[in-house]
């Protein structure tokens, strides 16, 4: 391989799309290309994001036929740029010449799209930073706070990922993506309810529901294809992403937990407290079967956890569970259940009848 996946660590999109041997990836790819790009990928997942958005600007353009030549396409790709660049202050960026495949592509570009073209690509890359994405995640085990752009707070579960953008402004609304379990205080910005502007709005997008809310203090847990939001403070409204439902306008205490494979929801009442109980490094949850501790210690935690017999799982158990460290929440197990925990090898854990 002739190429060293060290150049490319500090690649943004651009880089990319500049790139000789990227671009013969994206255009012509083999399988020399496929193994060098995937060891890349695999050593700096970090570049997952950059290399994905330069691959779809490359893969998505489309041309007709009569080509001018290499050297006008480049002066003219380069000429547009600098254009669009100084017009906001920006650095001058020089394009690296393409290789031949993907020039004759850019050669139609500049004579029946090249203007459109070349705005497409600083418009989506060259301004990226105006919308960079921040990513916090949480190991098993582990819980982490969160202070938003905004002075929004956000406590993150363990094993958990929020992303949200860099900057926020008061053009936009206020977002936040999520994958896990995540409890939400939002600070509150509108003063007047008949003139709600965009950035008063707060939005988490989940797999399979937006929650959106002005302001409020609420619970979201999204795991094992289910999603269960609980509202403590204030008003939320969800919104199903498949229009499979209405929207629900929840009220404080109420719990709605969407089972998308099933294609059903619950609504019910519950205290709210119980369920974000986490924060203190407690399970608190209502009259809960040992399966659905043993369910909830496997996800916090990362270690799947064996019951020998069956009925056990049935069992109820009530009372809070520390979670400060998974052999504290073991022994407590064990001590109500009368069983004693055997750790299989470092990932499995049984817990048997002594």
């Amino acid at each position: 391989m002739t190429n060293s996946s060290n150049r490319y660590t500090d690649f943004r999109a651009e880089d990319f799309i500049c790139d000789p041997f990227f671009q013969e990836w994206v255009i012509a790819p083999n399988e020399e290309k496929e193994l060098f790009w995937k060891d890349f990928l695999a050593n700096c997942p970090d570049k997952n994001e950059a290399v994905e958005k330069a691959r779809a600007v490359l893969l998505n353009i489309s041309f007709a036929e009569h080509l001018p030549s290499d050297d006008l396409v480049q002066r003219s790709l380069n000429r547009h740029l600098e254009a669009i660049l100084n017009s906001e202050g920006g650095k001058v960026v020089r394009m690296k010449p393409f290789t031949s495949r993907f020039g004759k592509l850019l050669r139609v570009a500049a004579v029946f799209g090249g203007v459109a073209l070349t705005l497409f690509l600083a418009t989506q890359f060259f301004r990226s930073d105006k919308a960079e994405k921040l990513a916090v995640q949480t190991e098993y085990g582990k819980l982490k706070q969160v202070l938003l752009p905004d002075s929004s707070s956000i406590v993150l579960n363990a094993h958990s990922k929020i992303e949200y953008n860099k900057d926020w402004n008061k053009s936009k609304k206020r977002e936040v993506w999520l994958e896990g379990e995540a409890f939400f205080d939002v600070r509150h910005l509108n003063q007047d309810t008949m003139n709600v502007k965009a950035h008063d709005h707060f939005i988490v997008h989940t797999e399979d529901l937006d929650v959106e809310v002005l302001g409020t203090s609420f619970n979201i847990r999204q795991r094992r294809g289910k999603t269960e939001v609980v509202l403590q403070t204030g008003r939320i409204k969800l919104s199903f992403k498949d229009n499979s439902h209405e929207d629900i306008i929840m009220k404080p205490g109420e719990v709605v937990t969407y089972n998308p494979e099933e294609n059903d929801f619950s609504r019910t009442t519950a205290v709210p407290e119980n369920y974000t109980a986490w924060k203190e490094k407690k399970l608190l949850l209502n009259n809960p079967t040992v399966d659905e501790i043993a369910a909830y210690l496997e996800d916090n935690f990362g270690k799947k956890i064996i019951l020998q017999d069956d009925a056990l799982g049935e069992r109820k158990i009530e009372g809070p569970i520390l979670l400060t460290n998974l052999d504290d929440a073991l022994f407590i197990l064990s001590t109500v259940l009368s069983t004693e925990v055997i750790r299989k090898d470092s990932s499995t854990i049984i817990l048997r009848h002594r």
